[in-house]
């Protein structure tokens, strides 16, 4: 088992391993987010597709933290989603997750892999993209409302309109 033995501590130069006993659910923060660390068990990855062209990966999976008798202190199921990830996990390593808990699940983008010291992140769109796209939007909006106003204020009054 990599990272934190029988006991589910964590890798050396993960923390003060002294706080970490000490604290053993997810901790709140004061912006409405939580922090979960411990031991990664249980890694699933699936594909959902909302369409034509359009997939998302789904990685869930536990964060777990173990007493030195060996019972399991902490269980969190976590919830990350992207078109792609950077980084990798796997069960044993030792994590720390921020992300806001919903309906039971900590849902987060982004977490700190302390056994391999990496970060991994989920990616969605790129933001570039999402703009490039939102000013096409508005661009062909401004061009219709454009030909709209042009064919309103051209035409003049009706034929047989009184003064014309």
């Amino acid at each position: 088992m990599r990272g934190g033995g029988a006991s589910g501590a964590p890798p050396a130069g993960a923390g003060d391993h002294a706080r970490l006993q000490r604290s053993i659910g997810p901790a709140a923060v004061a912006d409405g987010t939580t922090i979960a660390e411990g031991q990664v068990r249980s890694v699933q990855v699936r594909s959902e597709h909302g369409g034509k062209d359009q997939s998302e990966e789904v990685w869930t999976f536990r964060i777990e933290r173990y007493d030195n008798a060996g019972d399991r202190i902490l269980l969190i199921p976590v919830e990350m989603r992207g078109r792609t990830f950077e980084g990798s996990i796997s069960d044993g390593d030792w994590v720390r997750a921020r992300g806001r808990m919903r309906s039971g699940t900590l849902r987060v983008t982004r977490l700190e892999n302390l056994t391999t010291g990496a970060f991994v992140r989920a990616r969605g769109v790129p933001k570039a993209a999402v703009i490039v796209g939102c000013v096409f939007f508005l661009a062909i909006l401004a061009w219709i409302a454009f030909v709209a106003y042009e064919g309103v204020a051209d035409s003049g009054p009706p034929p047989g309109f009184p003064g014309a």
